[in-house]
């Protein structure tokens, strides 16, 4: 089930000729979201396979900065994935399983990691006028398209993986400079939770 969720949400782009101006566009996103960070936001993320609904979720996400952030799923099933720094905890509750491991190529990264990667910038391109990005290297296995709201925020983020799943994400309500500690990043599991090394083939 990790594979769903490291997937989950990595960065922009938008067409218009030149470099300076899609890093222009992408900086202005960034800043956006420096504003009102550390941020909630509320997400719904869509699986389709073979063009076919399969999966649906929702929850929602805090936002420290770039290296720090916790994704919670609460429908249907509590799941927890925590990041800090490159390191990453994922808790499904249903199966009692705690997956541990380290973010390592830049497929694996979350959009809000790999928007404020400087390397990001060869794999932008911009279209709609300001309002799509789109990262795509085939290379690092990269197929993004994030869509910007009116408040500079990103708003849809779609992603086709190598195998053909498509993965959609929809956030709404962004809940500006909330309160955080250092509690909100743990993790209370029970004794017999079963952990896995995500890093293991």
């Amino acid at each position: 089930m990790f594979f769903l969720v490291r997937t989950v949400l990595l960065v922009f782009a938008l067409f218009f000729n030149s470099e300076a101006v899609e890093m222009t566009l992408l900086n202005q996103v960034r800043h956006a979201l420096n504003q009102i960070k550390p941020f909630k936001v509320g997400f719904v993320q869509q699986v389709y396979m073979e063009g076919e609904l399969e999966i649906q979720e929702s929850g929602e996400i805090l936002f420290k900065d770039s290296t720090c952030l916790k994704w919670t799923y609460l429908d249907p099933d509590f799941k927890v994935f925590i990041l800090t720094d490159s390191l990453y905890r994922f808790y499904d509750r249903e199966n009692n399983q705690l997956m541990k491991g380290k973010i390592a190529g830049k497929n694996q990264r979350w959009i809000w990691q790999l928007l404020f990667a400087d390397e990001i910038s060869e794999y932008i391109t911009c279209y709609d006028r300001g309002k799509m990005i789109s990262i795509d290297s085939e290379k690092e296995e990269l197929n993004f398209r994030i869509y910007i709201g009116s408040n500079g925020l990103p708003e849809r983020v779609i992603q086709h993986d190598v195998s053909g799943v498509k993965y959609e994400y929809h956030f709404k309500n962004y809940q500006a400079k909330v309160k955080l500690s250092d509690q909100d990043f743990d993790l209370t599991l029970p004794d017999d939770v079963e952990i896995i090394d995500g890093n293991l083939d």
